[in-house]
């Protein structure tokens, strides 16, 4: 951690030397000396870091002097901010033109000023440089007295090391390790096949319980794998068809029952619920449940409380007898408090050292082509497997780590470490993980700690976490480069297992993550004396000391919902402050008491670069949000009532990350934007109030990501579409992009230029035309050709286009679009030929009105296409509220998608699922998906459908080879291979339909 701490610092420092020789900085005498001198001794500290992080783990005294050297490092890291900070404002231009109004409005506005002139005296300009000048030395003069305080502080320490006999080591830049990314999807747990047979076997049988669902624990210790086990459960095929509904919702600590409660409803219910008290959810899902059979996995319960857990169960009792809640937890008392039977109770065995190995061997051999070289490892490697205790987490630590070990004798180093041998206990726990950890570069072990930030159990999403490493200079390499060092070292710390739980977006890109609880208890043994968490929930909760505290987390209700003391942030020491507010409603009286809360943030916490307030229910931001001069992270997202930011946020001009997502309430970004200089990422998208971006955004040259457009109707106030050509840097490779407002392009002269073909790093384009306007407009056409995006684009949604035509030429020229969504094209009669492009996997059209028939041209030119195959990869199909829809043409010749098949067109060939909802006109489907692999069809609210469905054989044996089919919400009628047959009776639909000869004639 020290060792971290001074790398970033010591670029600091190279880089404040070399400014002082460009900027006239020497008027404050012996400053670069100063600083020269303090950079000296932290590279002679820094020499012995090694060895001292080593010894810290037995050693009190040594871990005492590296918490006195961590101490000094974050106020030489504040000082140099501060320099910092007065080098760039001194290159800041005092007056930045605002663009925004007509020519007209700035003409009167100057007029005015130069009247004010008029009757004012001014000092001459010449006398403000001065003054301005001795003001500068004056706070320089400040800052350097305060470098000269530190010098002597460091004396003291560099002193102290000798008594340890600390021993240097090189600091060579260790060799590039081979990477890849092909073991980052989780794989199965070996030596858990047993357990997974025992725990489908106990879902799927017939015994029932008068007190509700049959409850299932999994029980055994951290690292064991419980989740895991869970999860390949959860999403095993047999589970997945047996059960209606499955929900997955994470406990952890504490046993929050509303918001558990409102879980379970969204899984249902695929959408957000405003209800906040318990007794409204449950009577919400007793009406979601009743009859329902559902599989509900409470994963991480820590709580015993019998009382909390009573009021919890209750209302699932509505639920049909084969219902099960399978729960994964550390203590048996959590079991029993359930009342469940030792035999119904799951403890997973620890592994066999085989086994473990299996695991290390599969992630450490993953490239490795040398056979040789992996016979002689293997030996190595089954010695290392016995230190696994039988864990799997350990044991995918370790294979994470040996990954990047290309010798016998670095394998050798890892099976002799001395970390085995650790006495102290809680050291000796983390011993596999600090294997790992003391593999990692110094950058890479600060951006592992700092992870300790998250509450547990968090879901962290990668942009953000790279945001925040970045907002505290962890990411060296120059400020091109940061991007995408953050990048690599997230790709470094996944594939030593620091991860899990991974979500990706339709690229296979990980878009968020989580920690496990062990390797979040590690990183706060890292950072015990960095780092501190608050939970806030009662009115008493005493104020909590951060005197050396330096990232500071609070998990509240809501900002001020606890009365949480005020004084908690009087201390100045911090650089992350981390709210977590995860209540809900807002009371009358709260206002006042979240600005005040806000006020001494603002007016104490100086030196603070990360400012999480996701969720926060903020309805104002106070005006001296601008002090906090050296803020690079500000999120605000989530926060709906929120109705606009301060012009002083303008003055933060250190800012990177400017975060406002789904701040529904906001009208207008400050005017002064373009004094950010530093901005890198903006984030906008949620914010439908907004006209528009202020014009001086065109300015930021260091902008990156831009998440969304707003296309405005005054291009004088604005940014326009065309402004986008300024930004040399910006890329939206992390994100989808969204154009709001597309039909304003008409009215400002825009339709003919093409911004977005060369735009290579966009992945996803969202395209938004006028909403809740029914009135035909063809020149939306026009305006939809003009924005023809990259050919590599993946992601492609339309909402809200008002031409009748959806096919511009560009489209079917898409060759790697994987995923296509058309919402609300209200007036278009036709869908493009969609089956030509190669590469689509997800289709969805929803609120199409006009469409009548979706005839063969939906299928492309299958003649001309590879192989005669239409839609050759399309794995998801929707089709939602069409309901002038009536006929799905199929009038062409088929054949089965098999090796030998000739002649006739192969349509869908990969189609795993197919949604129909609020069709009311549609009549039959098409012939041709007997012939698709379908996995699954749901039909819904589509009455013509089903009644033709259950009236002609003919249409029934359309679909009658699919083995998971729910029609109208109801029980689904055949699952796993097998037909229910009174489920069938009751839609109406006669056996004779439905005998294929493969099962037993019911008859």
């Amino acid at each position: 951690m020290a060792e971290a701490l001074l790398s970033a610092m010591l670029g600091e420092l190279v880089s404040i030397i070399t400014e002082l020789g460009k900027q006239e900085l020497r008027l404050v005498k012996d400053v670069e000396k100063s600083v020269s001198n303090l950079r000296k001794k932290l590279e002679d500290i820094q020499a012995v870091l090694e060895d001292a992080e080593r010894k810290q783990l037995d050693d009190p005294s040594v871990r005492r002097w590296l918490g006195k050297l961590k101490d000094v490092s974050y106020a030489i890291n504040d000082v140099l901010d501060d320099w910092s900070f007065e080098i760039l404002k001194s290159q800041i231009p005092n007056h930045v033109e605002e663009e925004e109004g007509d020519h007209h409005q700035k003409a009167d506005l100057i007029s005015n000023k130069m009247m004010t002139k008029k009757k004012v005296c001014f000092p001459s300009p010449s006398c403000c440089f001065c003054l301005n000048q001795l003001k500068q030395v004056g706070v320089r003069r400040e800052i350097a007295h305060r470098i000269k305080e530190l010098n002597e502080t460091l004396d003291e320490i560099a002193k102290e090391k000798n008594a340890y006999s600390l021993e240097k080591t090189n600091n060579a830049s260790p060799k590039e390790r081979r990477e890849t990314t092909s073991f980052v999807y989780e794989p199965d747990i070996d030596g858990r096949d047993e357990d997974k047979s025992l725990v489908i076997s106990k879902l799927l049988s017939h015994e029932s319980s008068d007190k509700g669902p049959v409850i299932i624990p999994i029980v055994g210790m951290g690292g064991l794998g419980k989740t895991t086990l869970a999860q390949l459960v959860f999403n095993h095929e047999k589970i997945k068809t047996h059960f209606n509904e499955r929900i997955w919702v994470c406990v952890s600590d504490p046993f929050d029952e509303v918001r558990i409660a409102k879980a379970i409803i969204e899984s249902f219910t695929r959408s957000h619920t405003n209800l906040d008290t318990l007794e409204a959810l449950s009577h919400r899902i007793r009406e979601s449940i009743e009859g329902k059979n559902f599989l509900l996995v409470l994963d991480d319960v820590w709580s015993d409380d019998r009382e909390k857990w009573e009021k919890l169960i209750k209302p699932l009792r509505c639920g049909a007898v084969e219902s099960r809640v399978l729960v994964t937890t550390r203590k048996t008392e959590v079991a029993n408090m359930m009342g469940v039977t030792s035999s119904q109770t799951i403890k997973p065995d620890l592994l066999s050292e085989d086994h473990c190995w299996k695991i290390i061997k599969r992630l450490a051999f993953d490239g490795r082509n040398d056979e040789e070289l992996k016979q002689q490892l293997e030996g190595v490697g089954k010695e290392i497997a016995k230190n696994c205790k039988g864990l799997p987490l350990i044991a995918k630590t370790l294979g994470g780590l040996l990954f990047s070990k290309e010798t016998l004798k670095e394998w050798e180093d890892v099976l002799s470490s001395k970390l085995w041998e650790l006495q102290d206990e809680q050291s000796k726990t983390f011993a596999p993980f600090f294997l790992s950890y003391n593999d990692l570069s110094p950058r890479q072990k600060r951006c592992f700690s700092y992870c300790s930030v998250f509450p547990k159990d968090f879901k962290i999403k990668r942009s953000d976490l790279i945001e925040m490493w970045m907002s505290h200079g962890y990411l060296s390499g120059g400020p091109q480069d940061m991007e995408k060092e953050g990048e690599k070292c997230f790709r470094i710390l996944t594939m030593r297992s620091f991860f899990q739980d991974f979500e990706r977006d339709v690229d296979g890109s990980i878009c968020s993550c989580k920690m496990h609880d062990i390797l979040h208890d590690f990183s706060q043994f890292l950072t015990k004396n960095e780092f501190s968490a608050m939970k806030v929930d009662m009115e008493d909760t005493e104020p909590l000391s951060v005197e050396k505290v330096r990232h500071f987390t609070l998990q509240t209700p809501k900002l001020g919902g606890a009365k949480f003391p005020a004084s908690t942030f009087d201390q100045n020491n911090l650089h992350t402050l981390f709210l977590n507010c995860s209540g809900s409603g807002l009371d009358d009286d709260d206002d006042d008491y979240d600005m005040l809360v806000f006020l001494r943030i603002c007016r104490n916490q100086k030196h603070l670069r990360t400012l999480y307030l996701e969720n926060c229910r903020i309805t104002n931001i106070p005006e001296q949000l601008g002090q906090l001069i050296h803020l690079r992270y500000l999120n605000l997202s989530g926060n709906g009532s929120l109705e606009e930011l301060p012009d002083e946020v303008c003055d933060l001009c250190n800012l990177q990350t400017l975060r406002i997502q789904d701040c529904e309430d906001l009208e207008r970004l400050p005017k002064g934007m373009g004094k950010l200089v530093n901005l890198r990422h903006l984030y906008s998208f949620g914010c439908h109030n907004l006209k528009g971006l202020p014009k001086g955004i065109g300015r930021l040259t260091e902008l990156r990501i831009l998440d969304r457009m707003i296309i405005p109707e005054n291009n004088e106030a604005y940014l326009s579409l065309g402004d986008l050509k300024k930004l040399n840097h910006l890329q939206s490779h992390q994100t989808v992009f969204v154009i709001d407002n597309c039909h304003n392009l008409i009215s400002m002269g825009e339709n003919k230029e093409r911004v977005l073909v060369n735009w290579k790093y966009l992945p996803g384009l969202h395209l938004i035309f006028k909403q809740w306007d029914r009135e035909i407009c063809e020149d939306e056409f026009g305006m939809l050709e003009t924005l023809q995006p990259y050919p590599g684009l993946k992601n492609l949604s339309i909402t809200s286009y008002r031409g009748t035509n959806l096919c511009p030429e560009w489209m079917v020229s898409l060759v790697h679009l994987k995923s296509l969504s058309f919402c609300e094209c209200l007036h278009v009669e036709t869908l493009p030929p969609l089956g030509s492009l190669p590469s689509l996997e997800e289709l969805r059209v929803s609120v199409c009105q006009k469409v009548r028939k979706i005839g063969v041209e939906f299928l492309g030119n299958i003649k001309h296409n590879s192989n005669n195959v239409s839609f050759p990869k399309l794995k998801l199909l929707g089709f939602w509220s069409m309901n002038n829809w009536e006929e799905w043409e199929d009038n062409i010749e088929t054949t089965e998608h098999t090796d030998d098949a000739a002649g006739g067109a192969i349509i869908m060939p990969r189609l795993d699922s197919l949604e129909i909802d609020c069709c009311l006109t549609l009549k039959s489907l098409p012939e041709y998906l007997k012939l698709t692999p379908l996995k699954k069809l749901s039909i819904w609210s589509s009455n013509m459908l089903c009644q033709s469905l259950a009236q002609s054989e003919k249409e029934w044996l359309k679909i009658s080879h699919i083995p998971n089919i729910e029609i109208d919400r109801s029980l689904a009628t055949r699952r796993d291979g097998k037909w229910n047959y009174d489920e069938l009776a009751r839609l109406g639909v006669p056996r004779a339909f439905v005998h294929d000869g493969n099962e037993e004639d019911p008859s």
